[in-house]
């Protein structure tokens, strides 16, 4: 197996099993009616504006600490990642600020009914207080591609999110349809402090085989 398709494999997977985590999360939804479906598919489209802002900061990232990394530059690696770190948290602070302070004109913008809202501002609520946290595993994906891990991400992420369906019907039981939207919350926070922890700690390894080879 070539070393190219060594890294699209867990890519792959990632998305196939996105496909089919979201069926079986679709059919825990559909026991509260069409409106539940429609509220995660607006939600999902609204942070669609942070997973596209902090995207493109992942290229500029994985960009920056893959020309360092190939020059054997580890400090800057971390500082260039210390930096980019920062940026995303005050980024994803904000967010999880405008989502929570704000939900219900926010999803008043694309629905209207009131039973609709009523469930969207519980999603926004919620969701918003995970969006940090999925900010920072966005680029913190592209760190890691930088460093030419890209397996690294997708093997957190597909067992990560396969976990929001278990934690979906445990959760439902007691808090109803916003114990599928916890659930959706946890994932998302697990996957951004492992990923970041994981991270710091791939660069201290690399950090100290260069002070043991100088």
């Amino acid at each position: 197996m070539t070393q190219l398709q060594q890294s699209a494999l867990p890519i792959t997977i990632q998305r196939v099993s996105f496909t089919l985590i979201s069926i079986f999360i679709a059919k825990i939804l559909i026991q509260w009616g069409p409106s539940a479906i429609a509220v995660q598919r607006v939600g999902i489209q609204i942070e669609s504006i942070a997973f596209m802002t902090i995207g493109g900061l992942q290229g500029a990232v994985a960009a920056f600490i893959g020309q360092n990394f190939g020059a054997h530059n580890p400090d800057r690696i971390k500082k260039g990642y210390m930096k980019g770190l920062f940026i995303t948290s005050l980024f994803g602070i904000l967010v999880t600020i405008l989502f929570m302070l704000f939900p219900r004109p926010i999803f008043a913008l694309f629905l209207a009914d009131e039973s609709s809202l009523y469930l969207g501002v519980d999603y926004l609520r919620i969701i918003g207080a995970s969006q940090l946290f999925m900010c920072v595993e966005l680029m913190t994906v592209g760190a890691f591609n930088g460093i030419g891990k890209t397996y690294i991400p997708p093997i957190f992420s597909i067992i990560l999110t396969t976990l929001r369906i278990p934690m979906a019907i445990v959760l439902s039981h007691y808090y109803g349809l916003n114990g599928v939207w916890i659930s959706i919350a946890l994932s998302s926070v697990l996957k951004g402090i492992i990923l970041v922890i994981w991270f710091i700690r791939t660069l201290n390894k690399m950090t100290q085989r260069k002070a043991g080879t100088c």
